[in-house]
């Protein structure tokens, strides 16, 4: 049941938690974009996020159990995110978000982002309820991912002197996609499995930056190396991986593994029973429940028999 707070201390440690979200909301969505590359922008904050969910909640206060597998996930991502400093681009001085967004390229992907925001969000809104489990990961996916990048976006284009009715655009884009994300977030909580949702939900917002980077921040004209550009995105989509606790692609998942793939070639039975698709650990473990089930129904047998004896004994002993 938990020991009972005072109401005033319960107030307080409300108070600094919203204080807490606020500023982490300001300095990671709002001031981090000013000073560097917005590709860069979610790897750290989501590494930074991971390094000290493990360190306060799992070292200090054992609130967490973080199992091998996990702690190394975290340690690839600090890793990756580490090597993206030195491999990934560098800041770009003098840039204009009016002539980044005058080519037709960087405008078209701009529009995309939007337009997949509000689509997903209206039927986030309205109608994810009614649709199975992948389908409402894809829509939370393209809502946060869609919002978290935009919202990043706009952020670093308030610096580069926009004309006051693209500031007002920015603005707008700023508050909804914020207040998306966040509504996103609680919906998250109800909608689809956290295991699955929560690394899934950073790799699609990593990878999506980083397009966005190269595609209207004009992020290749200052990366270093894009062999390593490459590896470090496919170090922090491993590192995820390995703290996803669901089976999604292995060969373990019942619709994306093993299970399907069986489907396509059917072997010819000659004779027998058994399903030849299981585990020989799930047909052992069938086996021993069937003896289980034999061994109860030959106790209970046993147990009338001896009842019936022992009336028969009872009645002779009477006459």
């Amino acid at each position: 049941e938990g020991t009972p707070i005072p109401t005033w201390l319960s107030m307080v440690t409300l108070a600094s938690n919203v204080s807490m979200q606020l500023i982490g909301s300001l300095s990671s969505n709002l001031i981090a974009p000013w000073f560097g590359p917005v590709s860069v922008v979610a790897p750290i904050y989501f590494s930074a996020t991971l390094v000290f969910n493990l360190i306060i909640f799992g070292f200090i206060l054992g609130l967490e159990f973080f199992d091998r597998i996990m702690i190394v996930g975290t340690y690839v991502i600090a890793i990756g995110t580490v090597l993206l400093q030195v491999v990934g681009p560098g800041i770009q001085d003098g840039q204009d978000i009016g002539e980044l967004l005058g080519h037709s390229y960087a405008l078209s992907w701009f529009l995309f982002l939007l337009v997949s925001m509000v689509v997903s969000t209206i039927i986030m809104v309205t109608s994810i309820k009614k649709y199975g489990e992948y389908k409402r990961i894809a829509i939370l996916l393209i809502a946060r991912s869609t919002s978290y990048t935009l919202n990043l976006t706009v952020s670093r284009a308030f610096l580069l002197n926009p004309d006051h009715f693209v500031l007002i655009s920015f603005i707008v884009i700023k508050v909804v996609s914020g207040a998306i994300y966040t509504y996103a977030i609680v919906v998250q909580s109800t909608a689809v499995k956290q295991a699955k949702f929560i690394p899934l939900n950073a790799t699609t917002i990593i990878l999506l930056n980083a397009i966005t980077g190269v595609i209207i921040w004009e992020d290749w004209r200052v990366i270093s190396s894009w062999v390593g550009y490459v590896c470090v995105f496919l170090l922090l989509a491993l590192g995820c991986d390995l703290l996803l606790s669901a089976n999604l692609l292995t060969n373990d998942n019942a619709e994306l593994g093993r299970a399907k793939l069986m489907r396509r070639f059917q072997l010819e039975r000659s004779s027998g029973s058994r399903n030849l698709y299981s585990d020989i650990a799930d047909y052992e473990g069938e086996v021993e429940n069937q003896n289980i089930a034999v061994n109860k129904d030959a106790d209970l047998l046993t147990s009338a028999d001896t009842q019936r004896k022992e009336s028969t004994r009872r009645i002779a002993w009477k006459e």
